[in-house]
């Protein structure tokens, strides 16, 4: 190739002001026809570029706007040619005046602001003039985006099929790296003021990726992916230990709101709030047995996709000749409700779940085996009704955890937990650890139990076909870790624009270009951000007479169960949810059983659609909106910053 026909590339404003430079240039636009002024512009006006370039911005200290189009030109051709002329005529390129010093960084926001970034650049031949380069047809163009790393270096963004990106450092910026993600560009061409036919390449920066930009990992060596043993384990902390930790905060939070705060009110008969509340504890613990059973249906088909010879072993007198999995069987067996544990707790056991405790399985492996058994998980899966309610209920009680009113607020809440020894020592301090806390960390003792049981089973060649629901939580929470340790403020980044020559080999390199003006990213809620206009009208005649104009043209499909669940909900109304949460002697407990499907007298059961107005919805909505904004400003402090109201006289909900 002849060194006259060298390439490089010149910014997107190059043609229409000085000095040429070979950095592309950020174009900026405001609105959402974003490419149609870009294109306006670039066919009637060309020398207006330079207005279009980014400058820093904030909502409080908004950019100039984005100038509009050229008025549209006369139809003819001689017509066009001449008031392109007159407009050009003693058209200089102006020297762009130096930077001032920006007291904002450079920050591009997202399409969701209502902001939208064009990378242009030119590639042309180092000849007079500067000719737009004719690339072959298999050349290939595009932008890297590059991270600045706190020592100046650049890092390359390289994302394989099927796994998170990474930032690679460089030490040679001036070459596009291996595996490096290019971003797509496309040609527009347009007269140049001087008269020669121009070609520009732009490219719309991703600022929508902030994610995926700002919490990758920086390093060359990629984290090792997730082997299945990582995964299972991922998988027994999302399906054996969060749901019971669930139950558990669940029993905490029942235990507190039934406790006995509320006989510090002298008009108060003690007895009587002592027997509403253990009423309560009773309807909440029925929740808490059913929420149970679930939980056991959930840990029994775990460990049959996952540790089979473990499920194979559950019922009593069976062992393993592994160790590990001995050891978890045995821990299974040590989470115990006997006697004595069930007399502590018997006044919080409503008489429902005391019937059943004649069949209760002892211990948590007893559980796992009964639930197992044919005919019992499909009947508690066929159940319409909350517990007591109905048939289907297991034959046996086994509560993971039970909300009880001691008269020790500082004891442990009730669970076969308890039986478990601790993962850390209790505290040498006499200040009380918080019960809910203490019993999640007896959880710990079952995960490093299933872990072990795992990697046994893994070396062993015994593990189940099962696999974790989501390995990609647990790789994606791993890898935020890293990258939130290795942080050193909002990343900065540059653009690059490439050129790849097909036919050129290794004599030829890519052509690049030099560095784009440093920029951020910003994210979806940043504080700077402009904000896109956004105006939702309600109805304005909110009469009776006016609303029931409205069409209901929303139709919401229930099923028979669900239309069961709702026509309760219905039968409850505010005032009831209202008495739930008062002392004595106007509490009144909620009472949501006997919520049968929809069905005729003596016939067969229907769902339902029922058809809404929009409107009246729109209306709800904004309502309760300010309604729960009113009620978490006890801990937000947000209402003066949530709304402000501007008067505007005349505009009436009905016409005189």
């Amino acid at each position: 190739m002849s060194a006259s026909h060298v390439l490089r590339w010149v910014g997107g404003q190059s043609f229409v002001a000085a000095p040429v430079n070979n950095a592309p240039v950020l174009l900026r636009f405001d609105s959402d026809d974003f490419m149609d002024r870009l294109l306006a512009t670039l066919a009637d006006a060309p020398q207006t570029l330079p207005a279009f370039v980014a400058r820093p911005e904030s909502w409080q200290q908004l950019g100039a706007p984005t100038p509009a189009p050229a008025p549209a030109p006369p139809r003819s051709a001689l017509a066009r040619a001449f008031a392109r002329q007159r407009a050009l005529r003693g058209f200089q390129r102006p020297a762009l005046p130096a930077p001032a010093p920006a007291p904002l960084p450079l920050k591009l926001f997202q399409p969701v602001h209502q902001r939208f970034y064009v990378a242009a650049a030119h590639l042309v031949c180092e000849l007079p003039g500067l000719p737009t380069r004719a690339t072959a047809g298999g050349d290939r163009s595009g932008m890297l985006l590059r991270r600045l790393l706190p020592d100046g270096r650049e890092a390359a963004f390289v994302k394989l099929p099927g796994q998170p990106g990474r930032w690679h450092p460089l030490a040679d910026a001036g070459q596009p790296l291996p595996g490096e993600e290019w971003l797509s560009v496309f040609p527009l061409a347009y007269r140049s003021p001087d008269g020669h036919t121009r070609k520009l390449l732009a490219g719309l920066v991703p600022a929508a990726r902030h994610d995926d930009f700002r919490f990758a990992p920086v390093g060359t060596t990629p984290e090792p992916a997730l082997d299945r043993a990582a995964e299972l384990k991922a998988g027994a902390r999302m399906k054996l230990i969060a749901p019971w930790q669930g139950l558990i905060e669940r029993a905490q939070a029942s235990r507190e709101a039934a406790g006995a705060e509320l006989t510090d009110k002298p008009w108060e008969d003690k007895g009587q709030v002592a027997t509403a509340a253990g009423e309560t504890l009773k309807t909440l613990n029925d929740q808490l047995q059913e929420s149970s059973w679930r939980q056991l249906q959930d840990m029994q088909e775990w460990l049959a996709a996952t540790l089979p010879q473990v499920h194979a072993a559950l019922a009593d007198g069976l062992s393993l000749p592994q160790p590990q999995a001995q050891a978890l069987l045995n821990l299974l067996a040590g989470a115990h409700w006997n006697a004595t544990d069930r007399n502590a707790v018997k006044d919080a056991l409503s008489d429902d779940v005391k019937v059943i405790a004649a069949g209760a399985a002892t211990t948590l492996r007893q559980a796992l085996f009964k639930i197992g058994q044919a005919g019992v998980g499909a009947a508690l899966d066929a159940t319409e009704q909350p517990f007591p309610e109905g048939p289907g209920w297991p034959p046996f009680s086994f509560p993971l955890a039970v909300a009880t009113a001691p008269a020790d607020p500082t004891a442990v809440l009730a669970g076969p937990f308890n039986a478990w020894a601790e993962v850390e020592p209790p505290p040498s301090s006499p200040d009380p650890r918080d019960p809910q806390e203490e019993a999640q960390r007896r959880l710990e003792t079952l995960y490093n139990a299933v872990a072990l049981a795992i990697d046994e089973a893994l070396l062993g060649g015994t593990l189940g076909p099962g696999r974790a629901q989501a390995p990609d939580a647990a790789r994606m929470a791993t890898e935020l870790q890293a990258t939130l340790a290795a942080d050193t403020g909002a990343p900065r980044y540059v653009l690059r624009f490439v050129h790849q020559r097909c036919d050129c080999g290794p004599l030829h390199p890519a052509v690049m270009s030099g560095r784009s003006e440093v920029f951020e990213l910003a994210g979806f809620f940043d504080s700077d951000a402009p904000l896109r206009p956004i105006r939702i009208a309600l109805p304005f005649d909110t009469s009776p007479g006016g609303l029931r104009k409205f069409g209901k043209n929303s139709a919401f499909i229930m099923s028979d169960l669900l239309c069961g669940q709702m026509k309760r909900v219905r039968r409850l109304g505010f005032g009831s949810l209202v008495l739930s949460v008062l002392p004595w002697p106007f509490h009144k407990s909620l009472r949501v059983r006997k919520m049968a499907p929809c069905a005729k007298p003596g016939g067969a059961n229907f769902g339902t659609i029922c058809s809404l107005s929009i409107p009246i919805i729109t209306i709800v909505a904004f309502v309760l909106l300010i309604v729960i904004a009113t009620l978490l400003d006890l801990i937000f402090r947000w209402l003066p910053f949530l709304m402000v109201c501007f008067p505007i006289p005349g505009l009436k909900g009905k016409k005189p």
